[in-house]
């Protein structure tokens, strides 16, 4: 059975602690920066923990680290002195697995591609895991730890996932504050959020049975520029407060209030659509394959 520690307390690290848990791979140890949280997370999952990064235990064999992009480089940078020769994976879809590299000779990547909250239950037998990593056993062991927790289970290159995190923010990040635009829209003339709910649901179940490029309806697809103008003057009469405060202000360089960035333009917005074009240069071309079933004894 391999001596897991897990490094973070937050939604990411408290659903995959119980998940690895509740399929017989406990966790041995958590680490957090506050204690408060590690002891509240340690305590559910029957495992040590500590807010000393030096007490990581030195026979730890995976050191699976959930915790914000911005700090995986530091927080390895604490650990590595103290279990050098053991894996470490992070479980970003934004960094690439090689920010481990300076601290780890063995490292990776574990990205369950799946927004957490913590008041909902993961489906996790749909949730796909993007695993990678430098050495062959090590990536095996990966993908073995994987299939227990889910059905869907690829190997992603650093290259792969970057773009495949991209669009997971469209998907995502990106539809669901278009969804928030339209409740302020509504609420702004006392009409229920729920009378957009048939169309969202309608919306969702076409594009995934379906190119979503095929399925696009509404004045924008129309070239009804007579409407798509009404909702502009519309717009720019009302503005909802958070039509300027997209996630695109978080780029770097970029403030709260700025307008999107050239790379992506709003074109229409409001009940028709919303179109966006990515001016990449050279458009990477990512191909995923469902991995093949793989054999491999945990110890």
């Amino acid at each position: 059975m391999p001596k897991i520690v897990l490094v973070g307390s937050g939604r990411i690290a408290w659903h995959l602690g119980k998940r690895l848990k509740a399929k017989g791979l406990p966790v041995s140890q958590v680490l957090s920066r506050t204690a408060s949280h590690a002891r509240a997370l340690a305590e559910t999952l029957q495992a040590d923990w500590s807010d000393d990064w030096s007490e990581v235990l030195p026979d730890a064999d995976w050191l699976l680290l959930a915790i914000r992009d911005d700090v995986i480089d530091d927080v390895a940078a604490l650990l590595a002195p103290h279990v050098p020769d053991t894996l470490a994976t992070h479980t970003s879809g934004g960094t690439p697995g090689s920010v481990l590299s300076p601290f780890f000779r063995r490292y990776g990547v574990f990205y369950p591609l799946q927004t957490f909250s913590m008041e909902r239950s993961p489906v996790w037998s749909k949730i796909p895991f993007c695993v990678d990593a430098t050495l062959e056993a090590d990536r095996l062991f990966l993908i073995k730890i994987a299939k227990t927790i889910s059905n869907l289970v690829y190997r992603v290159t650093d290259e792969q996932r970057a773009q495949l995190h991209m669009a997971a923010v469209f998907a995502n990040n990106f539809a669901n504050h278009c969804f928030s635009i339209a409740e302020k829209i509504l609420a702004e003339k006392d009409l229920p959020f729920e009378m957009l709910h048939p169309l969202m649901e309608e919306t969702l179940a076409k594009a995934l049975h379906n190119s979503p490029g095929k399925m696009q309806t509404g004045p924008a697809v129309r070239g009804d520029a007579d409407t798509i103008g009404r909702h502009l003057k519309l717009l720019d009469d009302t503005p909802p407060p958070a039509f300027r405060h997209t996630d695109f202000c978080e780029l770097p360089g970029r403030e709260v209030g700025d307008d999107p960035p050239p790379a992506v333009v709003v074109e229409a917005l409001v009940s028709s659509a919303v179109r966006c074009r990515l001016s990449t240069p050279n458009p990477i071309a990512v191909t995923v394959k469902p991995l093949m079933p793989v054999s491999v004894a945990l110890s």
